[in-house]
């Protein structure tokens, strides 16, 4: 599933506060040190850039009412 299929699908709402991550590097996780590339909280709910959209989701988890993406290129 790509990250696009998930937050910013035209048949699909996801109202909420979400972050992303970039998980691509081996072994690295959103708690252990991967970068944010996209917040709702920090960037509003704006269209990410569709290099974020096109990355593949590879673990969803939620964190104090935030979902978290890892996300792999």
């Amino acid at each position: 599933m790509l990250v696009g299929d998930l937050i910013y699908n035209d048949d699909f709402d996801c109202n909420c506060n979400y972050a992303i991550y970039d998980c691509t590097e081996d072994g690295t996780q959103w708690s252990d040190g991967a970068e944010l590339i996209f917040s709702t909280e920090i960037n509003g709910f704006t269209k990410p850039l569709n290099k974020i959209l096109d990355m593949k989701i590879k673990y969803i988890t939620i964190s104090e009412m935030v979902i978290i993406i890892e996300a792999i290129r």
